[in-house]
């Protein structure tokens, strides 16, 4: 099967960064986001990554996306939330996990009016698109790793 969404598609825009002390742990906690535009097109997503420097093992980073079109004309009611949980493994490589966007900043309605669930994402045609943006995440963003 072809991959309507290879990574390659996508351009990443990163827009901005903040950090401050991790409530639990006192250590570094970083923000970074962006938007993704299809090469030479539009913006299809908004990211949004947020992790305690040290905890990518254990707590992880969060991963929120927002999905659908961006700009003038468009509104939260055209945009869906999707989020993953990212972990670091032992053997260097990540573990991404669809988690509940409703419990996520992105579930307040404001940049996204609908918000899935894992089920809503995994084994349905958006699953190729958001892996691909994720994709295009981690190999032109570097300042998650």
């Amino acid at each position: 099967m072809r991959d309507e969404h290879p990574s390659s598609n996508y351009e990443v825009e990163a827009t901005g960064e903040s950090s401050g002390k991790c409530d639990c742990c006192g250590n570094e906690s970083r923000s970074v986001w962006g938007f993704v535009h299809e090469v030479a097109g539009p913006t299809v997503a908004a990211y949004f990554i947020h992790w305690a420097a040290g905890h990518l093992n254990d707590e992880g980073a969060n991963l929120d996306l927002v999905i659908g079109p961006w700009g003038d004309g468009t509104t939260s009611k055209e945009r869906c939330g999707v989020s993953l949980l990212h972990r670091d493994q032992e053997h260097g490589s990540p573990s991404l996990m669809v988690i509940d966007a409703a419990g996520r900043p992105i579930g307040d309605g404001t940049l996204a009016a609908t918000t899935l669930g894992r089920s809503d994402v995994i084994g349905t045609p958006l699953a190729p698109q958001v892996f691909s943006i994720v994709d295009a995440i981690y190999e032109q963003d570097s300042r998650f790793f």
